[in-house]
């Protein structure tokens, strides 16, 4: 169980006697910890010894205190701050905790500060395709409506984008169908994309060779957009015509695979290059981690694309552990009712206890997202360390869809979509800059 640490910090020891008395006899006791002081000397001390260790996830201290531990250093330290306000103290409001309220509204602004958005890491090593999970523990969460808007929105910002669907059930035809019928690729080699993709990266795999997986040039690239992307990731949108060279040597042994073009098509509503969906599910239901691995890291390594959009499944099988084990970044997507964050709950503990270390690699790379957000949350999450990212508005009209252009053209959900895909690539401008690749009886005190 994660146990939040926070430290407190006030002249007043009646004030910081009523919080502490406060915490343990209430449900905030069981995930939170205080460490409280009233003496400067005593707190920075504290957090001078906390820096060679593990410093809190949260600093809770009045004016006196935390000005002077700002200037010293504390504004760097990486630990997210409150400050205690009798309301004439200037700075952001979102950082000021009005100090006489009712306790209960006091924890609860501290553990929602504890919530706050951190910037992730990255799994990428250094390539330049992103690719973007959307996951959930429940199905009906809105997967593959968000996937497509994602896919959607970052092509109308000049990236190059694919889209791959891996749900056991495709649900993405019904909003994709007229752009696959408009495609000027024949029908028969349309259809069959992804079928002879998996094949031909299975028959490879087979092959005992010691070369590396030789793929055909591109004969064409399409143009690039020109236009500077939303957060200057690249200043060029499009693809690039070049032989695919990001294929690890174990993944894939020798022989020729196609150009990325011979297996997939262009889809111009979605702004996207798509695959059919797999008319045989036996083929989607016999993929084994090792096959979603080999394909994603030929989609990630053919450096045709800037963006990949994995529209995940719900359930825990090889394909879906292959997309947590290889996707750089995850957008979870949860609803808010009771159902769902209990699901939510048991797969996050299910995970604690068979796959620790992978939940921990999960959750430094993962964006939570309330999906059908209406006004406030109302259900609890299931653990006091996770907090929401972001949320997508609920779309009424879409009940009673009856045309693809409908999902896809809602204003109120792009606007939202607009701004998730300014925090995944905000986080991902920020990484890259990291890694050198670009410089009720209320309780009152």
């Amino acid at each position: 169980m994660i146990v939040l640490k926070v430290v407190l910090v006030s002249r007043d020891k009646d004030y910081i006697r009523a919080w502490l008395d406060y915490v343990q006899r209430s449900s905030f006791g069981s995930h939170m910890r205080f460490i409280a002081f009233s003496e400067w000397e005593a707190f920075s001390s504290y957090m001078l010894e906390q820096a060679e260790r593990e410093m809190p996830d949260l600093l809770v201290a009045e004016p006196d205190f935390l000005n002077p531990w700002l200037l010293n250093g504390g504004e760097h330290s990486g630990v997210s701050w409150l400050l205690l306000s009798e309301g004439q103290d200037e700075g952001p409001e979102t950082k000021q905790l009005m100090k006489y309220q009712p306790l209960p509204v006091l924890l609860e602004a501290v553990r929602n500060a504890c919530r706050q958005p951190q910037s992730r890491s990255s799994a990428r090593s250094g390539r330049n395709t992103l690719s973007i999970a959307v996951v959930s523990a429940s199905g009906g969460s809105g997967k593959t409506a968000v996937s497509l808007h994602l896919a959607k929105q970052l092509g109308l910002a000049g990236y190059s984008v694919l889209y791959l669907n891996l749900e056991t059930m495709d649900s993405s035809f019904p909003f994709l169908e007229k752009g696959f019928r408009q495609s000027n690729k024949t029908l028969t080699d349309a259809e069959t994309g992804l079928s002879r993709l998996l094949y031909d990266l299975k028959a490879r795999r087979r092959e005992v060779s010691g070369g590396r997986v030789q793929v055909q040039r591109s004969e064409q690239g399409r143009e690039s957009s020109g236009r500077v992307t939303a957060k200057g990731v690249k200043e060029q949108g499009g693809r690039s015509t070049g032989a695919c060279s990001g294929l690890p040597d174990d993944a894939i042994t020798t022989g020729k695979i196609k150009a990325v073009e011979a297996y997939v098509m262009r889809h111009e509503t979605l702004k996207s290059d798509v695959f059919w969906p797999l008319a045989n599910r036996k083929e989607m239901l016999q993929m084994s981690k090792t096959d979603t691995a080999d394909l994603i890291r030929f989609l990630v390594g053919c450096g045709q694309y800037e963006v990949l959009i994995l529209d995940g499944d719900s359930s825990w099988d090889e394909r879906s552990e292959g997309v947590l084990e290889n996707a750089d970044t995850f957008v979870w997507l949860v609803r808010d009712d009771l159902a769902a964050m209990h699901r939510w709950g048991q797969w996050l503990q299910h995970a604690d206890r068979t796959r620790p270390e992978m939940l921990g690699s999960v959750l430094e790379r993962t964006y939570f997202v309330i999906n059908e957000h209406r006004e406030q949350l109302l259900n609890s999450l299931p653990r006091a360390d996770l907090h929401v990212d972001a949320v997508l508005p609920y779309i009424p009209s879409w009940k009673q869809l009856n045309q693809e252009e409908v999902m896809l053209s809602s204003p109120i959900f792009q606007r939202e979509v607009k701004r998730l895909c300014d925090l995944l690539l905000q986080s991902e401008e920020e990484e890259r800059r990291r890694t050198g690749h670009i410089h009720s009886a209320e309780l009152w005190i």
